[in-house]
């Protein structure tokens, strides 16, 4: 008879949780959560410095190619 308790139990508190977590963004669809946005730019930030890199590095490989199609070939 315990055993059916704690698995009854369990299965409360599991739809109880699920029930509030779609309360709770449910709710929140008016609110702005700046937290969020600044923890995303956060994360972001130590790669900004290499993703600038490379897309000077891709500008400067296109220059290059393009240059390189420009000028005739002597043979």
């Amino acid at each position: 008879m315990n055993i059916y308790l704690v698995i009854l139990l369990i299965i409360a508190i599991v739809v109880f949780a699920n029930l509030l977590m779609f309360a709770a963004v449910r709710g929140s669809r008016g609110m702005k959560f700046d937290w969020l946005n600044t923890t995303k730019d956060g994360l972001s930030q130590p790669f900004k410095n290499e993703d600038d890199q490379l897309n000077e590095l891709h500008k400067r490989v296109e220059d290059l190619s393009q240059t390189d199609d420009k000028k005739p070939y002597d043979q």
